[in-house]
């Protein structure tokens, strides 16, 4: 996604600009802890926001079990 000066390859992800509208809402919204997505190439713009900035919420990719999500035990 990455190229190797830093810069993201937008033109392999149209959705782009709609991840960043949908982030920019949670991060807006008081009482948004949490975004929810199983889409992996959202994650990853997500992660690169974080480099830069402090979100308010948390992205939980809903590939991963809630319990690892949460580190809770699976009793």
């Amino acid at each position: 996604m990455r190229g190797k000066n830093g810069k993201i390859d937008v033109s392999n992800r149209n959705i782009i600009p709609n991840d960043t509208k949908l982030f920019a809402q949670a991060d807006c919204e008081k009482s948004i802890e949490f975004y929810l997505s199983s889409d992996s190439e959202s994650l990853k713009i997500y992660s690169i926001l974080k480099q830069e900035t402090t979100p308010k919420f948390q992205f939980i990719d809903l590939n991963i079990p809630y319990n690892e999500t949460f580190g809770l035990l699976d009793l």
